[in-house]
């Protein structure tokens, strides 16, 4: 039996319980005294993750990772340090589904359900329990204060204006609450994603897990003094040129399609920057994401242009909230452009036009 448990976004609130009942889903707050008990799915705030499409190499989960926070690396204001990246299933184009968060909020989550006696078996952001559409609309739903979106490459939390902007005129559908229990519970039988990768991937225990690792450490130590030096002095051999190989094999793991070119470092590069051109939803979605990190700032207009550039006004109370907003978009792999400020009483409004970096 599938339950989730759902994370609430401020610490003043309780987290819920859902799970199957016998005339239909079931939906209950957790008081603080109470505990959960069982195992159940912990459902995050959307706001605390954000998913993106990427063209990744095939190979190992951990490949998977590393090629994602490789190229994430570029694109977030700290570089990916103290983000925890997971990877889910690939969509019609081959594209893989990459989700990070900050690792701090994740670990908070699993130990806020480990206080409620919750065994959590997966982690998921509360948007991507949306069902898949049929005829392929935007499929929304209200959590809290957010609408949690989900589309063909597009999903993200946010407020409801902000979300109305993203989406523009695509065509979409509304889940009631009534109805969005059952749909939550279904798709958490396969979610789309599991954040508990890596670090925080579930650990094998028991005996025969214990047997296997003193095994290889045994025959670790019985061979170590026979290979050691022939490490060493292939070691002295092979430095130089593992040293110019190394920029060659990271293209090849990035992008499959350059170790048929004669400089497959040139040809990544160049799949990796097209790569970047961002559509109309992940442009309007990092771009209102550096929006809302400016506290006070307010988005009035957004219109996307023929030329794949933003159009936009934002008011705003102090000149240096704009200046905030530049050092964000900046981070974030996006050129801004101010095409004119007025001041009208104590806000000011700004006409900005925001392009993805090539």
């Amino acid at each position: 039996m599938t339950r989730l448990l759902l994370l609430p976004e401020r610490p003043d609130e309780a987290p819920e319980i859902v799970e199957p009942g016998a005339h239909g889903p079931v939906r209950r707050r957790l008081l603080p005294s109470e505990q959960g008990g069982g195992e159940a799915l912990l459902v995050l705030p959307g706001a605390e993750a954000v998913t993106r499409w990427l063209d990744l190499p095939g190979g190992s989960p951990a490949q998977a990772r590393a090629a994602a926070a490789f190229q994430i690396g570029e694109v977030v204001a700290s570089g990916g340090e103290g983000l925890h990246l997971a990877v889910g299933g690939r969509d019609a184009d081959g594209r893989a589904l990459v989700v990070w968060i900050d690792r701090e909020v994740l670990r908070s989550g699993l130990e806020a359900a480990g206080a409620r006696g919750v065994k959590v078996t997966g982690a998921v952001p509360d948007y991507l329990l949306l069902p898949d559409d049929a005829e392929g609309r935007t499929v929304l739903a209200s959590f809290g204060e957010r609408l949690g979106v989900r589309g063909q490459g597009l999903a993200f939390g946010v407020e409801p204006e902000l979300a109305s902007a993203a989406i523009g005129d695509r065509p979409h559908r509304y889940i009631q609450a009534s109805e969005l229990d059952a749909w939550l519970l279904a798709t958490a039988e396969r979610p789309p994603v599991d954040l508990l990768q890596g670090q925080f991937a579930p650990r094998r225990q028991g005996p025969v897990l214990r047997w296997r690792r003193l095994a290889v450490l045994a025959a670790v130590v019985a061979i170590s003094p026979l290979v050691l030096p022939l490490v060493q002095i292939a070691r002295d051999g092979l430095e130089a040129r593992a040293i110019e190989r190394r920029n060659a094999a990271l293209a090849v793991q990035l992008v499959p399609q350059s170790a048929r070119y004669g400089d497959p470092v040139r040809y990544a590069v160049s799949r990796l920057q097209a790569g970047r051109r961002q559509g109309f939803g992940e442009l309007s979605a990092g771009y209102l994401s550096a929006v809302r990190a400016v506290p006070g700032m307010r988005l009035d207009t957004l219109v996307h242009g023929q030329d794949g550039a933003i159009r936009s006004s934002v008011s705003y109370a102090n000149y240096s909230d704009m200046d905030q907003l530049r050092e964000v978009l900046k981070a974030g792999g996006f050129d801004v452009t101010e095409q004119g400020t007025v001041t009208e009483g104590q806000r000011v409004t700004s006409d900005l036009i925001v392009r993805s970096k090539l």
